[in-house]
């Protein structure tokens, strides 16, 4: 029962931290429709242009590339990422936080706020994707040969009839996005490792070219929409209308407080060291 109360408690005073930061955005909102617009072309065009030739070639790849594939494919299963971050996040309500030092708490609750961001956005694109593929229902290409690339059983129970779009690929996309979005010195390196890692999915049969892409924009568009609602409570991010999300100055002065600097381009933190003082 004690257990309970802090936790409740803890919350609460978490709560009131979100609220207390609400209104720093400047009203930008995410942009939905001509992202939707052009992903839908591009998947269209890949489905005319590549599933075909890439299901008749699904069992004729180097047996090399398979084994790398199989390897790492899983690096964009969901749950290495929802299970410690949701982990920790309960923990850490576990904690009282008002006997924290000052520093010590301004530590764990940016520490907090960066583990929400990758659990909410990477739970919601899942659950979107996931969505997706028992409404749409296209048949996998293991179907190829019997079915080809234009085969649906909507709301299928089969996990064979749920190609559209690739789950593992929209994880990939959510966390790559997520790592560009908060360095931003990283955009391209992550967007070649998303490609590399979302074309596993080809590589051991899971998926066809449309699936990747789709479920690629998909990730990607989650975490761009939810850094937004981020920066509309003060969080991690911040925004104007019409630009991507940047990291908050008081981020920027966290990540260069931890071990997550390493990561970062040093002149990014120096010019947002520099706004913040």
């Amino acid at each position: 029962m004690a257990n309970r109360v802090k936790l409740l408690r803890n919350a609460r005073a978490l709560g009131g931290i979100v609220r207390a930061r609400r209104g720093r955005s400047n009203g930008a909102r995410p942009v939905w429709v001509p992202v939707a617009a052009m992903v839908l072309c591009l998947a269209l065009i890949a489905l005319a242009v590549l599933d075909a030739p890439v299901g008749a070639y699904r069992k004729q790849w180097p047996a090399g590339f398979i084994d790398l594939a199989r390897a790492i494919t899983d690096i964009g299963e969901s749950t290495w990422y929802l299970v410690p971050t949701g982990a920790f996040m309960l923990l850490a309500l576990a904690f009282d936080w008002r006997a924290l030092g000052r520093r010590s708490r301004w530590l764990m609750t940016n520490w907090y706020a960066l583990a929400a961001y990758l659990f909410v956005t990477i739970a919601a694109s899942g659950l979107t994707a996931t969505l997706l593929k028992r409404i749409i229902g296209r048949a996998r290409p293991k179907h190829f040969e019997e079915q080809g690339t234009l085969a649906f059983d909507p709301f299928a129970t089969n996990a064979s009839y749920a190609s559209f779009p690739s789950g593992h690929a929209t994880t990939v996309g959510a966390l790559t996005a997520m790592i560009a979005l908060l360095f931003p010195g990283l955009r391209v390196p992550m967007l070649i490792l998303a490609s590399a890692l979302a074309s596993t999915r080809i590589l051991v049969g899971a998926h066809y070219p449309s699936d990747v892409i789709a479920g690629l924009a998909l990730g990607m568009w989650f975490a761009y929409a939810v850094a937004l609602v981020f920066a509309g409570r003060g969080l991690v991010f911040a925004a104007k209308p019409g630009q991507l999300p940047m990291v908050r100055p008081g981020f920027a002065r966290f990540i260069a407080a931890t071990p997550l600097r390493f990561l970062a381009n040093v002149p990014f933190l120096q010019r947002f060291s520099a706004k913040s003082h």
